[in-house]
């Protein structure tokens, strides 16, 4: 198992708030992919961080937090779903049970747990893996434009989020990987495996899945 450190904190697992709600429903709107969501990240042990996603504030409050050296922000996504929801926390036992807690004066919901992270996939650690413990329903529109990083396997991984301040818009992508452009006919709803595999890449675009059900790759 990799050891956590500062530059592992960066992973997008709300994706933004169109990419998922802070319970058991439908986003409210689905139109909101330029919000950007809020989380911090908990240092529990060299195999366990805590996700915390923030409901309640603004982008002034978020950069107002000092957190000790055991915390770390997440980086400001935007999210290219057009809806999600978390069905429950990652240690719930059933559906519709979620673990809230305040922290630094604000009210947080545990909607994820990073158990492995920053793990190369290719010589040149283009593409890094981590692996993540949620109950996580993502959809797409009908007619919107997925981007699915394809393994060298044939695994199809899902574009689920982008870096909000990002200076290059396209991944550098290594050999025998593919990008592909994948058109919905239909509106489509994955629900991620739980673990979720989420590939990022080196312009933090975040990749997640495997999601067989697209049909793209094998």
């Amino acid at each position: 198992m990799k050891r956590f450190d500062a530059s592992l904190w960066v992973f997008g697992i709300c994706a933004a708030l169109a990419g998922c709600s802070d319970g058991g429903g439908e986003a409210a709107d689905p139109d909101r992919n330029e919000e950007v969501g809020f989380e911090i990240l908990q240092i529990v042990s060299p195999s366990e961080i805590i996700v915390w996603l923030g409901t309640d504030l603004t982008q002034e409050e978020f950069d107002a937090i000092e957190l000790p050296g055991d915390w770390f922000k997440n980086q400001p996504r935007e999210g290219d779903a057009d809806g999600g929801t978390f069905a429950r926390s990652p240690d719930a036992s059933a559906d519709g049970q979620f673990t809230d807690a305040e922290h630094f004066g604000h009210v947080w919901r545990h909607n994820a747990t990073i158990v492995e992270a920053n793990v190369p996939l290719d010589d040149d650690a283009l593409l890094r893996q981590n692996t993540i413990a949620k109950f996580h329903e993502i959809r797409f529109d009908a007619g919107r434009t997925l981007w699915v990083l394809v393994s060298p396997d044939g695994e199809p991984f899902v574009r689920v989020s982008r870096d909000a301040g990002r200076t290059n818009d396209e991944p550098t992508i290594p050999d025998g990987w593919q990008l592909v452009e994948y058109t919905a006919p239909d509106a489509v709803i994955i629900e991620l495996p739980n673990p979720t595999l989420n590939i990022r890449a080196d312009n933090e675009d975040s990749f997640q899945g495997p999601v067989p059900e697209l049909g793209v790759g094998n």
